[in-house]
Formats: C-alpha cells, structure tokens, sequence
C-alpha cells in the first residue's frame, strides 16, 4: 500500500513538472512574440516615418525664429534614439555659408542607465574635423521640472574648420549692425581661418555655481585673422601662438599664462585668478593683460592706442593690471 502511494505521489509530480515546463515555455513564445512585435513596430516606424516633412518643419520653424535659413540633404534615425542630419547648409541671405557633413543629435542610454539624462550631440564639417558636445542633468531635475544648469558639459574637438563659421559670425554681427554704424560694416571684413582643437569638461554646482569645476584647452593650428581688406591697408596675420587654457576647482578660476595669441604684427594675452562668489559679477579678480602692436599694425594703429589709453600705453604696448570685480573691473597700468 505505501508502495503504491508512493508511486502515485512521483506520478503526480512527474505530471506537474510538465505542466511547469509547458507554462514556461509558453512565457517564454510570449516574450518572444512581444521581442519580435517590438522590434517590427521600430523597423516599420523607421522607413515610414515622414523624414522629409519633419526636415521642412524644422528648416521653416528655425528661419522663422532666427532668420537663418538651415538646408539638409537627408534627416533620419541615428543610432540609438536621436536624429542624424547630411549635408547641411546654414546662411542669412546672401552671407557665406557654413557647410557640415553631418550633425547628430543623441539621447545618451548610458547616462539613462545612470539615472541621468544625458544629450549628445556631434558635428563633422566638411572636411575630416568634428566637434562633440555633451550635455548631462539629472533625472530628478527633469523629472519634477526644475531645469536649471545642466549637472555637467563636455566638448571635445579636433581639426574642425573655422573659416566657413567665422566668415558667417562676421556676416551676422555686420548685419545686425554690432558696434555701430562704423565699427560694425569693418566687423565684417574681419575673418579667422584654421582649425580648433579643443578639450573642455565641465561640473556645475546648481547650489552654488562658485563651486563649479572644469577645465578648458583651446588651441588654433593654422590659424590666420583675414585683414586684406584694402579699406584696412595692412597685410593678413599668420598666428605663430593661438591658445586658451584656464581651469576652475576650489571657489577659483585660474587663467593659465599660455593663454595668448601671436602674429608677426600682434601680441597679446592674460594670466592670473578670478576668485568665485555665488553672484558671478562678484567675482574679485587679479589678472595681467597685455597688448603689443608691431609692425604694420603699430606704425598704423599704435599712436591712435596710446592716445586713447589713458597713459596705460606707449609705442603701441600695453600692460595692464585688472582688479576689481568682473562687475566694475579697475585697470591699472604696469
């Protein structure tokens, strides 16, 4: 008799662990069934989708609000969730024209996984430079609406070409009349040409932007400021030095004596600390600032200088102390 209910009990189980394995297995069609639903939804969303329409939709509304009108080839999906961009355009009426290859602009799944939100967004221009630009905040901010400074920004940029982007900025601000009627038509005429390189990475403090911590290393290669405008009347300027570097960690922001920028005709840079207070224009600073003008630039201009300067300039030079607060800086000569 125990024998037989011993039998009976393993055949009941034998029986359930069947049942067991046919459920699962039918958990695990659905699952698959939803995998495979999911994933035919996206493919069909991807080459349905009405790129074309979205692309006018966001040319018309950026010409419409700016002015600027923005030209794309094609606009489509970029890998994971965003929208990758070809061939792009952007020009005021008849203004030189900056032209890119691409542009993308990415949600970040990393920084999602970081509980974070995180924009990334990559720009290649004509030639082989790129430029990418990282934007991060957190999810919390987003989430109860209380969007301030973002929680970091990273640049990073190699061999990305300024001429065709200089030549739109000078376009614009003569354009929008920028320094006046006199100053703003020779706005114009000035233009940069070279490439940037340039690495910033940068932690905002929303409490308190004086505790903030970063770095910026910008530098030119190449570089050349366009002055050959016969108005002007003296020779382009080939840049031999043309970088910017500062760092800010522990309330202070630190501008490193490499900042400078050189020609055969033009020296001039800045050294020296700016200590943070929680109202930015607060700030006290100590910093060394110089400008010499040499050459073609000092026979022409280096007497107007030295006339307007205050006694702060002679030959063409001038050396200066700044202190103060950025909101009422002091000079002081050196």
């Amino acid at each position: 008799m125990e024998l037989n209910y011993f039998l009976m009990l393993k055949s009941k189980l034998v029986a359930l662990r069947k049942r067991v394995k046919i459920v699962g297995t039918s958990n695990k069609i659905r699952i698959a069934m939803v995998g495979i639903f999911l994933f035919s939804f996206t493919f069909f969303l991807y080459l349905s989708f009405p790129y074309g329409v979205l692309k006018e939709a966001i040319s018309t509304k950026i010409e419409a609000a700016t002015g600027i009108s923005v030209r794309m080839e094609s606009l489509g999906l970029g890998f994971p969730l965003g929208l990758t961009a070809d061939n792009i355009e952007i020009y005021m009426k008849s203004s030189p024209k900056i032209k890119l290859k691409d542009v993308s602009v990415n949600l970040s799944v990393l920084q999602l996984l970081l509980l974070r939100a995180g924009l990334v967004v990559s720009v290649r221009d004509a030639g082989e430079g790129y430029l990418n630009l990282g934007i991060r905040y957190g999810l919390f901010s987003l989430l109860t609406g209380t969007i301030g400074l973002p929680s970091s920004v990273s640049m990073t940029a190699k061999n990305f070409s300024l001429d065709s982007v200089t030549a739109f900025g000078a376009y614009a601000l003569a354009a929008n009349e920028v320094g006046g009627p006199v100053a703003g038509p020779l706005l114009g005429k000035i233009g940069v040409k070279g490439k940037m390189a340039l690495k910033s990475d940068v932690s905002f403090d929303s409490s308190n932007v004086a505790n903030s911590v970063g770095n910026l290393d910008l530098k030119f290669t190449d570089a050349v400021l366009v002055l050959s405008d016969p108005s002007f009347g003296f020779p382009d300027q080939s840049f031999k030095e043309a970088n910017v570097a500062m760092a800010a960690a522990n309330g202070s922001l630190v501008i490193e004596p490499s900042t400078r920028f050189t020609t055969q005709d033009l020296e001039l840079g800045v050294d020296g600390k700016v200590a943070l207070k929680p109202k930015i224009s607060m700030s006290a600073m100590s910093l060394k600032a110089f400008v010499h003008l040499k050459g073609a630039l000092g026979e022409q201009f280096g007497a107007i200088v030295d006339a307007i300067s205050a006694g702060m300039s002679k030959d063409g030079a001038v050396n200066v102390q700044i202190g103060g607060t950025i909101g009422v800086p002091k000079y002081d000569p050196i």
